[in-house]
Formats: C-alpha cells, structure tokens, sequence
C-alpha cells in the first residue's frame, strides 16, 4: 500500500488544530527536491524486529529514511503489519495521538515521508525478511528525532480528541511544581537501594512500588506522605507563632524529622520495634541490613536472589511486610506519644507490634481465596513461601495452612512482669 503525502486539506475540519506551540512552526513553505527521472533507481527497506518491540522498529525505519535520498522511490517490507497501519491505513488516528509513547518517532518519520518526492510503498511479506534478517548486523546509531519543521504538522487535529484525552494532555504538559524533599527522598531511595540490592530503580519505579499490593492501603497512603515529607513535623511549625516547640523533638532536643522518628530517636520505641523486627527476620535469613531512610521509603524494591541468580520472591515479600508494617507502626507509638501523653511499656509495644505482624499474616491468608476474589486472589505458592520459617509451631501445621485459623508468627507475646510484695 502507498503513503499519501497529501499535504492539502481534503476536509473543512483538518484545519482546526490544537496544541501546535510556536517551536513547531515556521513560515518557510514546504518544497520537495527532485532529481531527474533517468538516475532514480528504486531501493527496498526491509525491517524487522520483535512485535514486542515498536520502538526499535520505527527507529530503523527513521534511520533508513534519513539516510536514503528523497527522490528514491522506496518499498518499506516488513513481517509485522504495524508499520502499514501507522502510516497508512491508520493514519490518522497514530499521528493525532500524543498519547503513544513513540508519537515523537512517527511524528519525524511523517515528516520524512511527507519530505520525499518519490512514491513509497508499504509491503508486508514474512518470508523475503527471513534471508535478510539472518545477515543483518547491529549498529550503534545516534537519531535525531526532531522533525522537519516544513514538513512537520504541528499539534493534533481538534477533530481527533475528545475531552477525555484533552484532559490527560494538559495534565500531561502541565509543568509539575518541583518538591525538593521529594527530589531528595527519591535519591536517597535510589542510593540505598543500589547499595543494598545492586538495583538502581528510576522515579517511576519508585514510585509504582509505593503501589504494592503486599503492602496495607493505610501504609502504603503513610510513604507516600512520607516520600513528600507532608507531615506536620520538624520545620512545619518554625513559623508558627507559639507553636515552634513542636518541631523539635522532647526527648532528644533536636529538630524532629521523619528520620529521626524512625530511627535515631531515644523515646521508647523505635528501637525496640526494630530490634524485634531483626529477631523476626533472623528466624529464618542470617542476615539483617544495615537500615538507612532510603530504604525504609524504598522497603517494596528489594532484589534477593539465589546461588543461581534467580529472585526469591517470597523472601522480597517478607521484608516489604516486614519493614513497611514496622516503620507505620512507629510513627503511630510517636504520634500517641506527644499527642495523647501516653506512656506505653516496652511488653504492650512488643505484643502491639506481634499482633499487627499477625493481622498482615491473616490478610495475606483471606487474600488466597479464589472464590473470594478471583483473579485478584494471591498466589497460595507465593503466601506459603513468604511466610514459611516464621510461624509458630510450623512443624504442626498442614502443608497448605493459608485456610486454617490460629496460624501465627514465631515470635512470643511478651509477659508483664509482676512485682513481689
């Protein structure tokens, strides 16, 4: 099939559009260069590449555009009917969708097609790829992706959008007030994790494993609160007349952070939730890591793996439950503590801290039930692997015990101690 490089306007409604800004524009006309007839010898792009793939795909093809004459009349032949439908039959609908992740390659490659003056047809043909695909070589290119601006047709048509994807794009275009505390927070995650685990996560990554399903809805609101540092602590209260001591901490007399509620405070607490998460932890895994700020935020992006590289997923559960669960719990004791005055034992902190631990154990075994949630059910597998070596009286228990009542992790509720006399 052939690209149309019609650049007149067929229909009264192609003249309206939209979020064209003044860096796509030019007043040069479009002109196309043409060479004679007698020298044109026609060429044939083959491309090829996994479905999965489209990127690379469309940047073969804007790189065997940009390094082909114009006046060349081109077959583009390829095994996938992805490239015949951006360009020709589906037009329309590709080249007005900001949307598409690769909109900015089919917007150049449009404009290196509109540029050409020779024909250029679109061939799918799985078998002639076959021969040429065993000799093809990598190459290590650089593309430019900005496109012709007299070629180029700046924003979409208004014909095309509806109020729904307007909506996305301005959010989309909208430029985001910058947190510094955000921006600091993602790298401190982004440093402890790469220390702890060899994994350098990107902000998106970050961010969607505040999203984890194996983590509570309450915590996981509770880091994301804390990814912003949009709780009142600390400098909050530096300009608020008469309230200024509240941003410092009580006990240890210096300004009071999240940080510093999670980890390096001296009110009775953190250290012992923190203690009896290692003890916990220990029941099973020797090694217990070194905890930094960064990897609380981050405590649902580890990479554990085995002697053979593989991941152990029921292991990244535990310690995502395990860290998340503790750390929310703290700033509850903290916020009990200067809010309500309460003076909480060491005994009631530990039984508080084993029977939240169990509450997330009883939701990780209601979770498995099919009936009960479908498609949206864990993985019976996956549960059993999170939680095996920490239960009480394991050896007891049946092999698949997601479905049976009093299942409880290893550690002893504390005793209160009673006085003589």
């Amino acid at each position: 099939m052939a690209f149309d490089p019609d650049l007149y306007l067929t229909d009264l409604s192609h003249g309206f559009r939209i979020f064209a800004t003044e860096d796509h524009l030019t007043e040069l006309p479009a002109k196309r260069y043409t060479v004679p007839a007698a020298e044109i010898e026609p060429v044939t792009i083959s491309l090829n590449s996994k479905p999965s793939l489209p990127t690379a795909l469309l940047g073969g093809l804007l790189y065997a555009l940009q390094n082909s004459s114009h006046s060349t009349p081109a077959t583009i032949v390829c095994p996938s009917p992805l490239l015949r439908s951006i360009f020709v039959t589906d037009r329309k609908e590709y080249e007005n969708n900001p949307l598409n992740p690769n909109f900015r390659l089919i917007k150049s490659i449009l404009a290196q097609l509109l540029e050409r003056s020779a024909p250029t047809q679109f061939k799918v043909d799985k078998l002639s790829i076959s021969t040429a695909s065993r000799s093809a070589i990598a190459l290590d290119v650089s593309l430019e992706i900005e496109p012709d601006l007299m070629f180029n047709l700046p924003g979409i048509l208004l014909s095309m959008g509806s109020q729904r994807s307007f909506t996305k794009l301005i959010v989309m275009w909208k430029r985001k007030p910058i947190r510094k505390m955000t921006v600091s927070n993602l790298d401190r995650v982004r440093c402890s994790v790469s220390d702890e685990f060899n994994f350098c996560p990107s902000d998106k990554i970050i961010w969607n494993s505040l999203r984890s399903t194996d983590i509570s809805r309450l915590t996981r609101n509770f880091l994301w609160r804390c990814m912003h540092e949009s709780f009142r602590v600390g400098m909050f209260w530096d300009h608020i007349p008469n309230l200024e001591h509240f941003g410092r901490c009580v006990i240890c007399g210096v300004p009071e952070t999240l940080e510093h509620i999670a980890l390096q405070c001296d009110a009775r607490g953190q250290k012992t939730v923190w203690n009896l998460c290692e003890r916990t932890w220990k029941l099973r895994y020797p090694l217990w890591p070194k905890l930094y700020w960064g990897l609380l935020l981050g405590c649902a992006l580890p990479r554990f793996r085995s002697s053979r590289g593989s991941r152990l997923r029921g292991k990244e559960r535990f310690f995502t439950i395990l860290l998340s669960t503790s750390l929310h719990f703290i700033w509850k004791l903290r916020n009990e503590r200067v809010f309500e005055a309460k003076n909480i034992s060491e005994t009631e902190i530990t039984n508080r801290w084993i029977s939240i631990l169990n509450a997330a154990l009883r939701r990780d075994q209601i979770l498995t039930n099919k009936a009960r949630f479908g498609s949206l059910a864990k993985k019976k597998g996956l549960v059993l692997e999170t939680w095996s070596g920490m239960l009480q009286n394991e050896d007891a228990l049946p092999e698949d015990w997601t479905q049976s009542k009093g299942v409880l992790v290893g550690i002893w509720p504390a005793t209160r101690k009673i006085g003589v006399g």
